[in-house]
């Protein structure tokens, strides 16, 4: 994602203003403007500098007003401790930190630790953005191998597309049809079948990118019934649906899938390239018969200008590439960093998964779900939070034996945010904007809240969780991290948890 320069509007508050296209424009942290190029610098944080910011659209938040002062801790601690008050059925956790000075504004047993449900994929951004960097892109690449092959190897690009690629997007920025295409082209150039040769090409699929097993042991059935989540490989279409509608169910095994779609266009790409190159004036002349006049010898060497005749066999089998395969084609997928957001507004547990244990083998761990969850740990850890009792299942929040503190979760975030790491300052770009997009599009819809807060939410049974950021009414940017735990209904849960960001977006809570 080409990123934009970012504007230098203060010495230590980052106020940035991000456009969002059709939406609206967000001042959160970094308070947004318009994106930087990769080498730009961050701006350092300064509290007491009033933001300045473009005059609003109509449908962007109004200009930040006032001298971004630090909430009372005390008049705070009120006012939320009678938001979350007024829910009953259930217990929440809170940490309140303010992002230029780190200073803790609020806790509600804010060091205990608990299940953080989709708010754990705040941890996995930030680790495939320190590990993979936001520009990178994932291959998806053929490659002929032995014994009269195409191997099809995944890397990691599990928002595949079946068709032609599209260069505007993130879903299907990469196509199998693509793909297909210039393998079949690239076969014919290769050289390595003999003119008027038959041969019949197996495809074999490679996904041992990730290794150990493909479903966690921890996860409750009726998560993959439900299409929460399906078995985690290296290679698949549309987050492993089965068409690119975002509530299409999920295939069992998404590899194979995307295997197969592969292995159908490539024998529609071979038969179109096979007729265009047989009508190729080089080979449109041959023939393998002797016409009159014309000697064997001469036969022979019109037979040898034909074309290859190639075919696709009709199963894929899974095998490995292997040290001796050339390479005949490669698709690339969207930079890191919009596959990230995508798992934001989404809050999809299958990129989320799929880029924990690609994390993981960018710091040289195996790609399991053990190393992908050591991956986040020490990236939590590497940012100077303390990680005494945060204890991992996966990437996606989906196990309820995660365990998080709403204090380490928003030092996550703050580190993030304040980071001298470009890319980890994007995090505050990929989570859902209040009342505009994602999970957050009909929550916190109200004019006062309405894209002043940047948050990721969780949802498991008994379980609500929100955290992110946002901007108070005096302009002050906070990191929070509410957790609700032991409702019995999730609508009051999320009720209070929007409750309590609400008095954090109205807060001038000076003394």
């Amino acid at each position: 994602m080409k990123r934009a320069m970012r504007t230098l509007t203060s010495l230590l508050l980052v106020v940035v203003l991000g456009t969002l296209v059709g939406v609206l424009a967000l001042n959160l942290l970094p308070v947004l403007l318009p994106k930087p190029a990769a080498s730009a610098p961050a701006p350092a944080l300064d509290p007491s500098v009033a933001p300045s910011v473009a005059a609003a659209t109509a449908t962007a938040m109004e200009p930040l007003h006032g001298q971004g002062r630090l909430p009372d801790a005390a008049t705070l601690k009120k006012k939320l401790d009678a938001a979350f008050a007024k829910t009953k059925g259930g217990d929440f956790t809170a940490e309140v930190t303010d992002v230029a000075t780190g200073q803790q504004l609020y806790s509600r047993h804010g060091s205990e630790t608990s299940a953080p449900a989709s708010n754990l994929k705040i941890l996995t951004a930030v680790a495939a953005l320190k590990q993979l960097g936001g520009e990178t892109t994932l291959p998806t690449t053929t490659m002929l191998g032995p014994g009269d092959s195409v191997v099809l190897v995944g890397g990691g690009d599990v928002l595949l597309g079946a068709g032609a690629s599209e260069p505007d997007a993130t879903v299907s920025r990469a196509g199998l049809g693509t793909l297909a295409t210039r393998t079949a082209a690239a076969l014919f150039a290769s050289g390595h079948f003999a003119a008027g040769s038959t041969t019949e090409l197996n495809v074999v699929l490679d996904d041992t990118l990730f290794t150990g097993a493909t479903l966690n042991p921890v996860w409750d059935e009726s998560l993959m019934t439900t299409s929460n989540i399906t078995a985690v490989q290296p290679l698949a279409m549309y987050g492993a649906r089965r068409d690119s509608r975002p509530t299409s169910t999920r295939v069992e095994d998404p590899a194979m899938t995307a295997a197969t779609v592969f292995r159908a266009a490539l024998q529609k790409a071979v038969a179109a390239e096979s007729k265009k190159t047989a009508a190729s004036p080089s080979s449109s002349s041959a023939s393998a018969e002797p016409t009159a006049g014309q000697s064997s010898a001469a036969a022979s060497t019109a037979a040898d200008a034909r074309p290859p005749k190639i075919s696709i066999a009709s199963q894929v089998v899974r095998g490995e590439a292997g040290t001796e395969a050339r390479r005949l084609a490669v698709v690339h997928s969207a930079p890191v960093v919009d596959q990230l957001a995508f798992m934001g507004k989404e809050s999809d547990n299958y990129v989320a998964e799929a880029m924990g244990r690609l994390a993981a083998v960018a710091a040289g761990r195996p790609a399991t779900f053990g190393g992908a969850t050591d991956t986040l740990r020490a990236t939590a850890a590497g940012l100077g939070v303390d990680v005494e009792g945060l204890s991992l299942a996966d990437a996606s929040g989906l196990s309820d034996h995660n365990r998080i503190s709403p204090r380490q979760l928003t030092g996550i975030i703050r580190a993030a945010a304040t980071s001298k790491d470009p890319d980890l300052r994007e995090v505050s770009y990929l989570l859902p904007i209040s009342g505009a997009t994602g999970t957050l599009e009909h929550r916190l819809t109200s004019a006062a809240t309405r894209g002043e807060v940047r948050a990721k939410t969780g949802t498991l049974t008994g379980t609500a969780t929100l955290g992110g950021t946002a901007v108070t009414a005096d302009g002050r940017v906070l990191a929070f991290a509410f957790f609700g735990h032991g409702f019995g209904a999730l609508d009051p849960a999320r009720a209070g948890l929007d409750r309590a960001a609400t008095v954090l977006v109205g807060c001038g809570c000076t003394t």
